[in-house]
Protein backbone atom coordinates (compact mmCIF):
# COMPACT_ATOMS: atom_id res chain seq x y z
CA UNK A 1 0.00 0.00 0.00
CA UNK A 2 1.81 2.81 -1.24
CA UNK A 3 1.42 6.89 -0.83
CA UNK A 4 3.25 9.25 -3.37
CA UNK A 5 4.37 12.27 -1.44
CA UNK A 6 6.79 15.27 -2.71
CA UNK A 7 10.31 14.37 -2.84
CA UNK A 8 9.82 10.28 -1.95
CA UNK A 9 7.96 7.23 -2.81
CA UNK A 10 6.94 5.61 0.38
CA UNK A 11 5.64 2.32 1.44
CA UNK A 12 3.77 2.01 5.03
CA UNK A 13 3.07 -0.48 6.95
CA UNK A 14 1.30 -0.75 9.76
CA UNK A 15 2.73 -3.49 12.66
CA UNK A 16 0.70 -4.10 15.87
CA UNK A 17 3.05 -6.50 16.69
CA UNK A 18 4.58 -6.27 20.71
CA UNK A 19 7.76 -6.59 22.46
CA UNK A 20 7.42 -7.04 26.26
CA UNK A 21 10.44 -7.41 28.54
CA UNK A 22 10.36 -10.41 30.23
CA UNK A 23 12.82 -9.90 32.65
CA UNK A 24 12.06 -6.49 34.13
CA UNK A 25 12.43 -5.98 37.85
CA UNK A 26 9.42 -4.03 39.35
CA UNK A 27 11.75 -2.85 42.55
CA UNK A 28 12.76 -0.16 39.85
CA UNK A 29 9.83 1.77 39.97
CA UNK A 30 10.53 3.07 43.27
CA UNK A 31 12.94 5.13 41.82
CA UNK A 32 11.67 8.76 40.52
CA UNK A 33 12.59 9.51 36.91
CA UNK A 34 15.85 7.75 35.90
CA UNK A 35 16.94 4.47 35.07
CA UNK A 36 13.37 2.66 36.42
CA UNK A 37 11.66 5.16 33.77
CA UNK A 38 13.97 3.91 31.26
CA UNK A 39 13.07 0.20 31.73
CA UNK A 40 9.31 0.97 31.58
CA UNK A 41 7.41 1.02 28.47
CA UNK A 42 7.43 3.76 26.61
CA UNK A 43 3.68 5.53 25.36
CA UNK A 44 2.92 8.94 23.48
CA UNK A 45 0.03 11.19 22.20
CA UNK A 46 0.29 12.39 19.15
CA UNK A 47 -1.60 15.68 18.40
CA UNK A 48 -2.28 16.19 14.96
CA UNK A 49 -3.86 19.84 12.91
CA UNK A 50 -4.46 19.65 9.59
CA UNK A 51 -7.25 20.67 6.62
CA UNK A 52 -8.53 18.02 3.91
CA UNK A 53 -9.47 19.66 0.66
CA UNK A 54 -13.17 18.28 -0.08
CA UNK A 55 -14.10 17.06 -3.68
CA UNK A 56 -17.81 19.29 -3.86
CA UNK A 57 -16.10 22.34 -6.31
CA UNK A 58 -16.88 25.53 -4.16
CA UNK A 59 -16.59 24.13 -0.29
CA UNK A 60 -14.54 25.04 2.31
CA UNK A 61 -11.41 22.96 3.40
CA UNK A 62 -12.44 20.79 6.54
CA UNK A 63 -10.70 21.28 9.62
CA UNK A 64 -9.49 18.31 11.23
CA UNK A 65 -8.16 17.59 14.78
CA UNK A 66 -6.21 13.91 15.31
CA UNK A 67 -5.55 12.36 18.20
CA UNK A 68 -3.15 8.69 18.23
CA UNK A 69 -2.32 7.19 21.41
CA UNK A 70 1.16 4.87 20.58
CA UNK A 71 3.68 2.68 21.92
CA UNK A 72 6.99 3.61 21.10
CA UNK A 73 10.18 1.24 20.61
CA UNK A 74 13.61 2.20 20.92
CA UNK A 75 14.23 1.65 17.64
CA UNK A 76 11.79 4.64 16.79
CA UNK A 77 8.78 2.47 15.56
CA UNK A 78 6.17 3.25 16.79
CA UNK A 79 1.87 1.45 16.80
CA UNK A 80 -1.41 2.24 18.86
CA UNK A 81 -4.65 3.84 17.85
CA UNK A 82 -6.79 7.08 17.70
CA UNK A 83 -9.06 8.82 15.63
CA UNK A 84 -9.42 12.13 13.71
CA UNK A 85 -13.02 14.62 13.98
CA UNK A 86 -14.07 17.56 11.67
CA UNK A 87 -13.89 20.61 14.03
CA UNK A 88 -14.36 23.34 11.31
CA UNK A 89 -15.97 23.14 7.22
CA UNK A 90 -19.34 21.82 6.19
CA UNK A 91 -18.99 18.15 7.35
CA UNK A 92 -19.51 18.29 11.05
CA UNK A 93 -19.94 14.57 12.36
CA UNK A 94 -16.92 13.43 10.18
CA UNK A 95 -15.37 10.87 12.84
CA UNK A 96 -12.90 8.08 12.01
CA UNK A 97 -11.40 5.77 14.18
CA UNK A 98 -8.14 3.48 13.70
CA UNK A 99 -4.82 2.30 13.93
CA UNK A 100 -1.65 4.26 13.34
CA UNK A 101 1.99 2.86 12.72
CA UNK A 102 5.23 4.54 11.98
CA UNK A 103 9.26 5.14 12.47
CA UNK A 104 11.12 7.98 13.30
CA UNK A 105 14.83 8.52 12.45
CA UNK A 106 16.94 10.57 14.43
CA UNK A 107 19.46 12.91 12.20
CA UNK A 108 21.01 14.90 14.63
CA UNK A 109 20.46 15.51 18.42
CA UNK A 110 17.12 17.20 17.95
CA UNK A 111 16.15 16.53 14.18
CA UNK A 112 14.62 13.58 13.00
CA UNK A 113 12.38 11.94 9.89
CA UNK A 114 9.15 10.94 10.93
CA UNK A 115 7.11 9.14 8.58
CA UNK A 116 3.83 6.17 8.43
CA UNK A 117 0.62 5.10 7.89
CA UNK A 118 -2.88 5.75 9.39
CA UNK A 119 -5.87 3.07 8.41
CA UNK A 120 -9.19 3.42 9.72
CA UNK A 121 -12.54 3.83 9.04
CA UNK A 122 -15.71 6.11 9.82
CA UNK A 123 -16.33 9.47 7.92
CA UNK A 124 -20.18 10.93 7.97
CA UNK A 125 -23.38 10.03 5.22
CA UNK A 126 -23.19 13.56 3.91
CA UNK A 127 -19.39 13.02 3.01
CA UNK A 128 -17.76 11.56 -0.29
CA UNK A 129 -16.53 8.30 1.92
CA UNK A 130 -17.91 5.61 -0.12
CA UNK A 131 -17.59 2.28 2.16
CA UNK A 132 -15.90 4.49 4.90
CA UNK A 133 -12.11 3.16 4.84
CA UNK A 134 -9.40 6.11 5.12
CA UNK A 135 -6.30 5.59 4.17
CA UNK A 136 -3.55 8.53 5.35
CA UNK A 137 0.40 8.68 5.37
CA UNK A 138 2.60 11.13 6.43
CA UNK A 139 6.69 12.08 5.91
CA UNK A 140 8.26 15.18 7.71
CA UNK A 141 10.97 16.53 10.01
CA UNK A 142 10.50 16.10 13.97
CA UNK A 143 12.07 18.72 16.01
CA UNK A 144 12.70 17.00 19.83
CA UNK A 145 12.92 19.05 22.92
CA UNK A 146 12.85 17.46 26.65
CA UNK A 147 9.19 18.07 26.89
CA UNK A 148 7.72 16.89 23.48
CA UNK A 149 8.73 16.35 19.65
CA UNK A 150 6.99 18.67 17.08
CA UNK A 151 6.69 17.92 13.97
CA UNK A 152 6.07 19.79 10.70
CA UNK A 153 4.73 16.86 7.72
CA UNK A 154 3.43 16.53 4.19
CA UNK A 155 0.05 14.40 4.18
CA UNK A 156 -2.27 12.35 2.36
CA UNK A 157 -5.60 11.61 3.02
CA UNK A 158 -7.44 8.97 0.66
CA UNK A 159 -11.01 7.13 0.74
CA UNK A 160 -10.30 4.66 -1.21
CA UNK A 161 -13.36 3.85 -1.99
CA UNK A 162 -14.68 7.99 -2.15
CA UNK A 163 -13.81 10.62 -3.86
CA UNK A 164 -11.81 12.57 -0.82
CA UNK A 165 -8.58 12.39 -2.15
CA UNK A 166 -6.55 15.50 -0.11
CA UNK A 167 -2.79 16.73 0.03
CA UNK A 168 -1.39 19.12 3.03
CA UNK A 169 1.01 20.29 5.39
CA UNK A 170 -0.01 19.18 8.71
CA UNK A 171 1.17 20.36 12.11
CA UNK A 172 1.84 17.30 14.96
CA UNK A 173 2.92 17.49 18.29
CA UNK A 174 4.20 14.35 20.58
CA UNK A 175 4.42 13.87 24.34
CA UNK A 176 5.43 10.87 25.64
CA UNK A 177 4.78 9.17 28.85
CA UNK A 178 5.36 5.74 31.22
CA UNK A 179 3.30 3.40 32.08
CA UNK A 180 3.72 0.58 33.78
CA UNK A 181 1.74 -2.06 31.64
CA UNK A 182 3.30 -5.86 31.65
CA UNK A 183 1.46 -8.99 28.99
CA UNK A 184 -0.15 -11.07 31.61
CA UNK A 185 2.40 -13.72 31.54
CA UNK A 186 5.22 -11.42 32.91
CA UNK A 187 3.39 -10.03 35.28
CA UNK A 188 2.26 -12.48 37.45
CA UNK A 189 6.47 -13.32 37.30
CA UNK A 190 7.45 -10.30 39.14
CA UNK A 191 6.89 -9.11 42.49
CA UNK A 192 4.89 -5.99 43.15
CA UNK A 193 6.98 -3.38 44.36
CA UNK A 194 6.22 -0.55 46.71
CA UNK A 195 4.95 2.12 44.77
CA UNK A 196 5.38 5.95 45.26
CA UNK A 197 2.61 7.74 43.19
CA UNK A 198 -0.47 6.96 41.91
CA UNK A 199 -2.94 7.89 39.74
CA UNK A 200 -6.88 7.40 39.90
CA UNK A 201 -9.06 6.75 36.89
CA UNK A 202 -13.01 6.63 37.01
CA UNK A 203 -14.41 4.38 33.64
CA UNK A 204 -18.47 5.40 33.84
CA UNK A 205 -20.91 4.24 31.36
CA UNK A 206 -23.77 6.87 30.96
CA UNK A 207 -27.09 7.93 29.87
CA UNK A 208 -27.92 11.20 28.52
CA UNK A 209 -30.50 13.44 26.96
CA UNK A 210 -30.22 16.55 25.30
CA UNK A 211 -33.12 18.58 24.91
CA UNK A 212 -32.75 21.43 22.08
CA UNK A 213 -33.40 24.63 22.03
CA UNK A 214 -36.40 26.74 20.02
CA UNK A 215 -33.76 27.85 17.68
CA UNK A 216 -32.45 24.32 16.76
CA UNK A 217 -33.17 23.47 12.86
CA UNK A 218 -32.37 19.96 11.04
CA UNK A 219 -29.64 19.97 8.12
CA UNK A 220 -32.74 20.58 5.93
CA UNK A 221 -33.89 24.15 7.49
CA UNK A 222 -36.87 22.77 9.63
CA UNK A 223 -36.81 23.77 13.29
CA UNK A 224 -35.90 20.65 14.90
CA UNK A 225 -36.94 20.29 18.56
CA UNK A 226 -36.84 15.98 19.01
CA UNK A 227 -35.33 15.18 22.49
CA UNK A 228 -32.17 13.19 21.92
CA UNK A 229 -31.21 10.25 23.83
CA UNK A 230 -27.50 9.08 23.96
CA UNK A 231 -25.54 6.21 25.62
CA UNK A 232 -21.63 6.47 25.71
CA UNK A 233 -18.87 6.25 28.30
CA UNK A 234 -16.89 8.67 30.11
CA UNK A 235 -13.27 8.66 31.32
CA UNK A 236 -11.44 10.69 33.89
CA UNK A 237 -7.47 10.61 34.85
CA UNK A 238 -6.50 12.23 38.03
CA UNK A 239 -4.66 15.39 37.73
CA UNK A 240 -4.35 15.75 41.50
CA UNK A 241 -7.09 15.98 44.70
CA UNK A 242 -9.46 17.63 42.76
CA UNK A 243 -8.53 18.48 39.19
CA UNK A 244 -8.84 15.74 36.29
CA UNK A 245 -8.98 14.93 32.58
CA UNK A 246 -11.76 14.05 31.20
CA UNK A 247 -12.95 11.94 27.87
CA UNK A 248 -16.83 11.95 27.41
CA UNK A 249 -18.36 10.35 24.29
CA UNK A 250 -21.88 8.97 23.42
CA UNK A 251 -24.13 7.92 20.71
CA UNK A 252 -28.26 8.18 19.68
CA UNK A 253 -29.47 5.43 21.05
CA UNK A 254 -33.38 6.66 21.11
CA UNK A 255 -34.89 9.34 19.17
CA UNK A 256 -35.01 11.07 15.62
CA UNK A 257 -31.05 11.56 14.97
CA UNK A 258 -29.30 7.75 14.96
CA UNK A 259 -25.68 8.37 13.88
CA UNK A 260 -25.45 11.47 15.88
CA UNK A 261 -22.40 11.02 17.95
CA UNK A 262 -20.02 13.23 19.75
CA UNK A 263 -16.21 13.07 21.68
CA UNK A 264 -15.45 15.17 24.14
CA UNK A 265 -12.12 16.06 25.99
CA UNK A 266 -11.51 18.25 28.43
CA UNK A 267 -11.25 19.71 32.43
CA UNK A 268 -13.04 18.68 35.50
CA UNK A 269 -12.81 19.90 39.50
CA UNK A 270 -14.04 18.32 42.25
CA UNK A 271 -15.01 19.77 45.76
CA UNK A 272 -15.56 17.91 48.96
CA UNK A 273 -19.37 18.22 50.22
CA UNK A 274 -18.48 15.73 53.31
CA UNK A 275 -15.55 15.64 55.45
CA UNK A 276 -15.16 11.68 54.70
CA UNK A 277 -15.08 12.90 50.39
CA UNK A 278 -17.98 10.15 49.55
CA UNK A 279 -19.98 13.59 48.33
CA UNK A 280 -18.12 15.70 45.69
CA UNK A 281 -19.00 19.17 43.49
CA UNK A 282 -18.47 18.52 39.71
CA UNK A 283 -17.81 21.07 36.95
CA UNK A 284 -16.60 19.76 33.59
CA UNK A 285 -15.96 21.81 30.36
CA UNK A 286 -14.76 20.01 27.30
CA UNK A 287 -15.04 20.63 23.30
CA UNK A 288 -14.53 18.25 20.58
CA UNK A 289 -16.29 16.77 17.31
CA UNK A 290 -19.84 15.89 17.48
CA UNK A 291 -22.59 15.78 14.29
CA UNK A 292 -24.48 13.20 12.38
CA UNK A 293 -28.24 12.22 12.15
CA UNK A 294 -29.59 15.01 10.46
CA UNK A 295 -28.74 17.62 12.96
CA UNK A 296 -27.40 21.14 12.35
CA UNK A 297 -23.68 21.17 13.92
CA UNK A 298 -21.87 23.40 11.31
CA UNK A 299 -17.91 22.34 11.05
CA UNK A 300 -18.38 20.11 13.83
CA UNK A 301 -16.82 22.09 16.81
CA UNK A 302 -19.11 21.68 19.92
CA UNK A 303 -18.97 22.63 23.96
CA UNK A 304 -20.35 20.72 26.36
CA UNK A 305 -20.55 21.98 30.57
CA UNK A 306 -21.99 20.40 33.14
CA UNK A 307 -22.21 21.28 37.09
CA UNK A 308 -23.38 17.73 39.46
CA UNK A 309 -23.31 15.56 42.09
CA UNK A 310 -20.53 12.38 42.73
CA UNK A 311 -21.55 9.95 45.43
CA UNK A 312 -18.83 7.50 45.97
CA UNK A 313 -20.71 4.15 46.77
CA UNK A 314 -18.63 1.42 48.52
CA UNK A 315 -14.71 1.63 48.41
CA UNK A 316 -14.88 1.84 44.63
CA UNK A 317 -18.17 3.13 42.95
CA UNK A 318 -19.29 5.76 41.42
CA UNK A 319 -22.52 7.19 40.63
CA UNK A 320 -22.87 10.95 39.26
CA UNK A 321 -25.53 13.17 38.43
CA UNK A 322 -25.17 16.42 36.70
CA UNK A 323 -27.03 19.00 34.10
CA UNK A 324 -25.76 21.14 31.50
CA UNK A 325 -25.59 22.57 28.16
CA UNK A 326 -24.21 22.07 25.06
CA UNK A 327 -23.98 24.18 21.80
CA UNK A 328 -22.22 23.85 18.26
CA UNK A 329 -21.57 27.74 17.87
CA UNK A 330 -21.29 27.80 14.09
CA UNK A 331 -24.59 26.56 13.87
CA UNK A 332 -27.83 26.11 15.44
CA UNK A 333 -27.68 23.40 17.60
CA UNK A 334 -27.93 23.86 21.46
CA UNK A 335 -29.40 21.94 24.03
CA UNK A 336 -29.75 21.53 27.38
CA UNK A 337 -28.27 18.35 29.01
CA UNK A 338 -29.33 15.93 31.76
CA UNK A 339 -26.51 13.06 32.45
CA UNK A 340 -26.28 10.15 34.80
CA UNK A 341 -23.25 8.07 35.08
CA UNK A 342 -22.14 5.07 36.61
CA UNK A 343 -19.09 3.00 36.88
CA UNK A 344 -15.60 2.25 38.90
CA UNK A 345 -12.86 3.87 40.46
CA UNK A 346 -9.10 2.25 40.17
CA UNK A 347 -5.97 3.47 41.56
CA UNK A 348 -3.23 2.63 39.53
CA UNK A 349 0.76 2.41 40.88
CA UNK A 350 2.75 5.52 38.76
CA UNK A 351 5.95 6.88 38.13
CA UNK A 352 4.70 10.07 39.06
CA UNK A 353 1.44 12.12 39.92
CA UNK A 354 0.26 12.38 43.85
CA UNK A 355 2.21 10.51 46.47
CA UNK A 356 1.46 7.27 47.79
CA UNK A 357 0.78 6.62 51.67
CA UNK A 358 2.98 4.32 53.12
CA UNK A 359 0.67 1.86 54.06
CA UNK A 360 -1.20 0.95 51.06
CA UNK A 361 -1.46 -2.23 49.29
CA UNK A 362 -0.94 -3.42 45.58
CA UNK A 363 -2.29 -6.07 43.19
CA UNK A 364 -2.50 -6.83 39.79
CA UNK A 365 -5.39 -6.02 37.29
CA UNK A 366 -6.03 -7.17 33.95
CA UNK A 367 -6.65 -5.68 31.27
CA UNK A 368 -7.37 -6.30 26.98
CA UNK A 369 -6.75 -4.22 24.01
CA UNK A 370 -7.95 -6.01 20.61
CA UNK A 371 -8.12 -4.56 17.30
CA UNK A 372 -10.73 -6.60 15.14
CA UNK A 373 -12.22 -6.52 11.43
CA UNK A 374 -15.86 -7.37 11.66
CA UNK A 375 -17.96 -8.70 8.65
CA UNK A 376 -21.67 -8.26 8.57
CA UNK A 377 -23.54 -9.99 6.11
CA UNK A 378 -26.45 -8.01 4.70
CA UNK A 379 -27.37 -4.99 6.63
CA UNK A 380 -30.46 -3.45 6.13
CA UNK A 381 -30.91 -0.10 4.79
CA UNK A 382 -33.83 2.27 4.90
CA UNK A 383 -36.15 2.65 2.23
CA UNK A 384 -36.45 0.09 -0.47
CA UNK A 385 -32.04 -0.17 -0.60
CA UNK A 386 -30.46 -3.39 -0.84
CA UNK A 387 -28.97 -4.99 1.86
CA UNK A 388 -25.43 -5.25 1.30
CA UNK A 389 -22.38 -7.11 3.39
CA UNK A 390 -20.47 -4.04 5.48
CA UNK A 391 -17.32 -4.75 6.79
CA UNK A 392 -15.68 -2.99 9.77
CA UNK A 393 -12.45 -1.98 11.58
CA UNK A 394 -12.82 -2.29 15.86
CA UNK A 395 -11.31 -1.46 18.66
CA UNK A 396 -12.12 -3.64 21.79
CA UNK A 397 -11.26 -2.91 25.31
CA UNK A 398 -12.10 -5.19 28.59
CA UNK A 399 -11.61 -5.33 32.22
CA UNK A 400 -10.89 -8.65 33.76
CA UNK A 401 -13.35 -9.53 36.59
CA UNK A 402 -12.32 -13.01 37.55
CA UNK A 403 -13.76 -15.85 37.14
CA UNK A 404 -13.87 -15.54 33.15
CA UNK A 405 -15.80 -12.94 32.96
CA UNK A 406 -14.95 -9.59 31.64
CA UNK A 407 -16.37 -6.28 30.93
CA UNK A 408 -16.73 -4.98 27.60
CA UNK A 409 -16.26 -1.70 25.54
CA UNK A 410 -16.07 -1.52 21.67
CA UNK A 411 -16.45 0.77 18.76
CA UNK A 412 -16.71 -0.57 15.13
CA UNK A 413 -16.43 1.91 12.07
CA UNK A 414 -17.40 1.06 8.48
CA UNK A 415 -14.41 0.38 5.81
CA UNK A 416 -16.56 -0.47 2.93
CA UNK A 417 -20.51 -1.15 1.91
CA UNK A 418 -21.57 1.75 0.79
CA UNK A 419 -22.28 2.35 4.54
CA UNK A 420 -19.80 5.29 4.56
CA UNK A 421 -20.37 6.92 8.22
CA UNK A 422 -21.49 4.11 10.00
CA UNK A 423 -20.53 3.07 13.45
CA UNK A 424 -20.95 1.74 16.54
CA UNK A 425 -20.41 2.00 20.30
CA UNK A 426 -21.10 -0.79 22.51
CA UNK A 427 -20.79 -1.83 26.46
CA UNK A 428 -21.73 -5.26 27.79
CA UNK A 429 -20.18 -8.50 29.02
CA UNK A 430 -18.31 -11.49 28.59
CA UNK A 431 -17.05 -14.78 29.45
CA UNK A 432 -13.78 -17.07 28.74
CA UNK A 433 -13.72 -20.64 30.11
CA UNK A 434 -10.71 -22.32 30.93
CA UNK A 435 -8.52 -23.45 28.21
CA UNK A 436 -10.19 -26.61 26.45
CA UNK A 437 -7.83 -29.88 26.37
CA UNK A 438 -4.90 -28.11 28.78
CA UNK A 439 -3.69 -25.56 25.80
CA UNK A 440 -6.34 -25.57 23.17
CA UNK A 441 -8.63 -22.79 22.87
CA UNK A 442 -11.12 -21.32 24.98
CA UNK A 443 -14.90 -20.48 24.80
CA UNK A 444 -16.04 -17.18 24.18
CA UNK A 445 -19.33 -15.88 24.84
CA UNK A 446 -20.72 -11.89 25.08
CA UNK A 447 -23.24 -9.77 25.03
CA UNK A 448 -23.47 -6.44 24.11
CA UNK A 449 -25.55 -3.66 23.85
CA UNK A 450 -25.31 0.38 22.58
CA UNK A 451 -25.71 2.36 19.88
CA UNK A 452 -25.57 2.70 15.82
CA UNK A 453 -26.39 4.26 13.02
CA UNK A 454 -25.25 6.73 9.79
CA UNK A 455 -24.75 5.45 6.42
CA UNK A 456 -27.60 4.94 5.19
CA UNK A 457 -28.62 1.95 7.65
CA UNK A 458 -32.05 1.14 9.20
CA UNK A 459 -30.77 1.24 12.92
CA UNK A 460 -34.62 3.66 13.53
CA UNK A 461 -33.08 5.48 16.90
CA UNK A 462 -30.04 3.83 17.37
CA UNK A 463 -30.30 1.30 19.97
CA UNK A 464 -29.03 -2.09 19.09
CA UNK A 465 -27.83 -5.30 20.12
CA UNK A 466 -24.99 -7.60 19.85
CA UNK A 467 -24.59 -11.22 21.23
CA UNK A 468 -21.82 -13.75 19.89
CA UNK A 469 -19.95 -16.73 20.77
CA UNK A 470 -16.76 -17.69 19.73
CA UNK A 471 -13.33 -19.23 20.40
CA UNK A 472 -10.01 -17.71 21.85
CA UNK A 473 -6.57 -19.40 21.35
CA UNK A 474 -3.72 -18.26 23.23
CA UNK A 475 -0.31 -17.51 21.77
CA UNK A 476 2.27 -15.35 23.48
CA UNK A 477 3.64 -12.70 25.29
CA UNK A 478 -0.08 -11.87 26.49
CA UNK A 479 -1.36 -12.14 22.41
CA UNK A 480 -4.79 -14.83 21.73
CA UNK A 481 -6.41 -14.95 18.55
CA UNK A 482 -10.22 -14.17 18.90
CA UNK A 483 -12.88 -15.35 16.42
CA UNK A 484 -16.68 -15.31 16.99
CA UNK A 485 -20.09 -15.03 15.22
CA UNK A 486 -23.37 -13.70 16.28
CA UNK A 487 -26.01 -11.56 15.14
CA UNK A 488 -26.65 -7.91 15.16
CA UNK A 489 -30.25 -6.43 15.78
CA UNK A 490 -31.68 -2.95 16.14
CA UNK A 491 -34.79 -3.76 17.79
CA UNK A 492 -36.92 -0.33 16.58
CA UNK A 493 -35.28 -0.69 12.85
CA UNK A 494 -34.90 -3.17 10.39
CA UNK A 495 -31.07 -3.81 10.96
CA UNK A 496 -31.28 -7.69 12.16
CA UNK A 497 -28.02 -9.39 10.44
CA UNK A 498 -25.33 -12.28 11.49
CA UNK A 499 -21.88 -11.30 11.47
CA UNK A 500 -18.20 -12.78 11.53
CA UNK A 501 -15.27 -11.13 13.51
CA UNK A 502 -12.06 -11.81 14.54
CA UNK A 503 -8.96 -10.10 15.99
CA UNK A 504 -5.34 -10.31 17.74
CA UNK A 505 -6.25 -9.46 21.89
CA UNK A 506 -3.02 -8.27 23.98
CA UNK A 507 -3.70 -8.87 27.66
CA UNK A 508 -2.00 -6.67 30.50
CA UNK A 509 -1.40 -6.55 34.08
CA UNK A 510 -1.23 -3.35 35.84
CA UNK A 511 -0.45 -2.82 39.43
CA UNK A 512 -3.62 -1.37 41.15
CA UNK A 513 -4.74 -0.40 44.65
CA UNK A 514 -6.57 -3.23 46.66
Amino acid sequence: MGFNLPGCSCSYILSMRSSIPSKILLSMLTALPGAAQDRLPVFETRWTAESWQMPAAGERHMGMLGLQVNRRWDSGVYAGLGGWGSMTGERGGFITMGFDGGWRVPLTEHLGLDTGLWVGGGGAGRASVGGGLMLRGHSGLSWETQHGTYNLEWSRVRFPNGAIDSRQVALTAVFPFHMPAWNAHAAEALALPSLGHFREMSVLLTIQRYSPSQSVRALGGKPDRAPLDLGGLELRLSLGKHAFVVLDSAAAARGKADGYMDVFMGLGYSVDLKDSGGLRGVVKLAAGPAGGGNLDVGGGTAFKATVGLDAIIGKDGLLSVSGGYITAPSASFKARVVQIEAGRRFTFGTTSGPRTSSDWAWSWTGWAFRPSFLRMAKAQRRGNAEPLPIEFVGLHFSHDLGAGFETVGQGNFATSGKAGGFAQGLVGLAWRSPALFGAGPRLRLQGLIGASGGGGVDTSGGLVTQPSAGLEQDLSAGWSLQVQTGRSRAPNGKLDTSFLEGGLAWRFKVPTRL
